[in-house]
């Protein structure tokens, strides 16, 4: 599958790797959201100053990312990252949907 096959994989909510993650992670778009602001001060990924900054101004709202989810040995958990992907990834025709 094309890089542009990829991105409309994405779109419909597709996991998809290449012959470099494969075996050890994918790709996935992260479904856009909102978080109220009542919710910010319970939000466990935020440190407190920024949530404190963050409480009474309104909502937070998250669009637009991809997310590199891979397995992690050593920690015995699956990671998670923003993706951007390399021109290795863009010019690769080997995505497939997992």
């Amino acid at each position: 599958m094309k890089f542009s096959e990829v991105l409309e994989a994405l779109k419909n909510g597709e996991r998809l790797t290449n012959s470099s993650l494969s075996g050890t992670g994918f790709i996935v778009r992260q479904i856009p959201t909102y978080v109220e602001k009542e919710v910010i001060p319970k939000m466990t990924s935020l440190p407190e100053d920024t949530k404190e900054f963050l409480k009474d101004r309104g909502d937070i709202r998250f669009y637009d990312q991809v997310l590199l989810v891979q397995w992690s040995p050593m920690q015995e958990a699956y990671l998670a990252t923003s993706y951007i992907p390399t021109w290795y990834d863009i010019f690769s025709e080997d995505w497939t949907i997992c």
